[in-house]
């Protein structure tokens, strides 16, 4: 997972992955087995782009992997499936499991992202 260091609510923090070529080459894999795998790193980057992960966008993700089947035997679909089904389970987020999921999707990702908790 993403090297995290999170800071208490209201203050921002920088998320960054060191995962290097061994994610690279995984992202490579994924793309080439199937075309949603891209529309689901898109989807990623754009639930971090505000810098916030709630409980309708995670809603929201899970709904599309539902709706697509057939990536869910594909990383990284396959984990982020397993997770949200996890933290999900309660129709509630709560902090511990926010930090989880922006945790996966930075590295799904790849990109640094500047995430705020309230």
């Amino acid at each position: 997972m993403a090297d995290v260091t999170f800071i208490p609510q209201g203050d921002q923090v920088t998320l960054t992955r060191l995962h290097g070529k061994k994610m690279s080459e995984r992202l490579a894999e994924a793309r080439f087995n199937s075309i949603d795998i891209p529309e689901l790193i898109g989807v990623c980057k754009g639930v971090l782009a505000d810098g916030t992960v709630n409980l309708a966008e995670a809603e929201f993700i899970q709904h599309w992997l539902d709706d697509r089947s057939d990536v869910l035997d594909t990383w990284p679909a396959d984990v982020l499936h397993r997770l949200l089904g996890r933290v999900l389970d309660d129709n509630a987020l709560c902090d511990e499991e926010v930090r989880e999921l922006t945790e996966l999707l930075v590295e799904i990702t790849g990109e640094p992202v500047s995430v705020i908790f309230y």
